[in-house]
């Protein structure tokens, strides 16, 4: 006689879950803390980003988040980080190696900022909640400064090549200051009302600016 095969507890299952995690390289185990931040963030906002609401995203302990971050803060400043370098790879990486030309380089920029991988409302949520509290995290205002500079620079330089293409003058840092300030604020007033326009509209308005600006 075959006895049937008994379906696993719950308590074999945390076992389980436990031992893969067990098996899991330290720096995919970080990875994890790091996007159940972010998670946590689009979901509560900044403030309400807790200890007890990351390990619920990330479906660990405590234990699990101080054994690799020293304090909360400090895994609040890696998440900002990743969230920099992500922006930086979809925002530059990907453009300056699939386009050569300056201004097909500013238009895909544009795109990518409206497109579907970045401007959706859980990804503008994580930014809104870093936003939110950058001017009072010295450590927060070093990192965006530096992504913002980053922005500014590339963007600058492109209008400088396209102006000199055209053969026409152009203040390519206004231009780049002007163009980051326009995508912000676009991904701000989304952020706070998606149904307020499209993301067409905001992709639109950016490329009309290029246009005037390049003509």
């Amino acid at each position: 006689m075959t006895m049937a095969k008994s379906e696993p507890n719950a308590e074999s299952a945390r076992k389980q879950t436990a031992r893969t995690r067990s098996r899991e390289d330290p720096e995919v185990r970080r990875k994890s803390l790091i996007q159940a931040t972010m998670r946590s963030i689009a979901k509560y906002g900044f403030s309400g980003t807790t200890v007890e609401n990351i390990c619920a995203e990330a479906q660990v302990s405590r234990g699990m988040i101080n054994h690799y971050f020293d304090t909360k803060e400090e895994l609040l400043r890696q998440s900002y980080r990743e969230l920099c370098d992500e922006w930086a790879f979809h925002t530059q990486q990907m453009v300056m190696n699939t386009y050569s030309e300056p201004e097909d380089r500013l238009r895909a920029f544009i795109r990518v900022c409206f497109g579907p991988t970045l401007f959706k409302p859980e990804y503008l949520g994580i930014w809104v909640g870093y936003w939110s509290v950058i001017a009072k995290s010295p450590d927060l205002r070093r990192l965006h400064r530096e992504t913002y500079k980053q922005d500014r620079d590339t963007y600058q330089a492109l209008f400088e090549l396209a102006g000199q293409k055209r053969g026409c003058e152009i203040n390519a840092r206004r231009a780049a200051i002007s163009l980051i300030g326009l995508i912000d604020g676009l991904w701000l007033e989304w952020g706070l009302d998606p149904k307020g326009f499209s993301p067409k509209e905001a992709e639109d308005a950016c490329l009309d600016f290029l246009a005037k600006t390049l003509a």
